[in-house]
């Protein structure tokens, strides 16, 4: 029996089989597994569309595709762009739900240092440890800012710190979001030639986002289980979840890309230090907005 979806607006992209299961089509939809006939390559909308809807639905579907993600690097991109959809949970619906588990629980599991400052006539305490001044030196001075730029700075050092954090926890995920389709751009402009498009390289950049998300959770739930034993061994699962990261991530670009070793080496590290570098650019934009809410 056709399987009928009347609330889909997006068009059948008129295909005789289905890109998933390989059965003959009768209409917008598979009869045999319910891939929605869709060309995800033209548009972002149906990508939008399907992965809003019920992203938070969990079900052997998503732990199949979470296992995959930590498993099979680059896997997941390949069977989407090869239009196997249905099998796996939706690559935006897969991000925002590690996205969500991440800022919502690692809150509680990163530890903040805090830095405590005392002075007194002559001398400067930082964290119980005495600055002493060089003898004779004068303090550098500090450049008066413009008019408008002095003001914001007078508002910054009104705020709360605590409700600089505050606001700061509801942005840091909005401006991460606001980030994937620059790193999508990057992805574009390191890998042109490749044949894909930007669709295709959005794909990856959200398969790879959510996957640093759930293992960047994954790393502080284990860190915070161990620190209390030793301090040095959780600096060591970190390293180790780094480690691991970086090459689970080079060994996905290899699987996508189909590069070879030095060049797809090559061009992860471009890569990595263009998005950093969007990434500091945001994460101080953000900074300086949630302190300008909080104030």
């Amino acid at each position: 029996m056709l399987a009928i979806h009347p609330m889909s607006a997006h068009p059948s992209a008129g295909r005789s089989h289905c890109q998933n299961c390989g059965s003959p089509l009768a209409g917008p939809y598979c009869w045999h597994c319910g891939q929605h006939d869709v060309d995800y390559h033209r548009s972002v909308g149906p990508i939008l569309e399907d992965s809003l809807e019920g992203f938070l639905h969990l079900d052997g579907k998503f732990l199949r595709t979470v296992r995959w993600l930590f498993t099979r690097p680059g896997f997941l991109t390949n069977e989407f762009n090869a239009g196997k959809r249905v099998k796996y949970t939706q690559p935006l619906r897969l991000y925002i739900f590690a996205s969500f588990l991440y800022f919502a629980i690692s809150v509680f599991f990163v530890q903040k240092p805090a830095i405590v400052i005392t002075r007194s006539p002559g001398a400067t305490v930082v964290n119980g440890a005495l600055v002493t001044p060089t003898p004779g030196a004068k303090p550098t001075p500090t450049p008066e800012p413009p008019a408008v730029l002095k003001k914001a700075v007078e508002r910054l050092n009104r705020a709360d710190k605590k409700d600089i954090d505050r606001e700061l926890q509801h942005l840091i995920p909005t401006m991460a979001f606001f980030c994937l389709p620059i790193f999508g751009l990057i992805l574009v402009l390191v890998y042109r030639g490749s044949g894909r498009v930007y669709v295709e390289h959005m794909i990856f950049a959200l398969h790879i986002q959510a996957f640093y998300f759930l293992a960047a959770l994954a790393t502080e739930l284990v860190q915070a289980a161990i620190r209390p034993l030793s301090q040095t061994l959780a600096n060591l699962v970190a390293v180790a979840a780094f480690l691991g990261g970086a090459y689970l991530v080079y060994r996905a670009a290899r699987v996508v890309y189909g590069q070879g070793r030095w060049k797809t080496l090559g061009k992860v590290v471009l890569v990595a230090a263009l998005y950093a570098i969007v990434l500091i650019i945001g994460i101080s934009l953000t900074a300086v907005s949630a302190s300008l809410l909080a104030s």
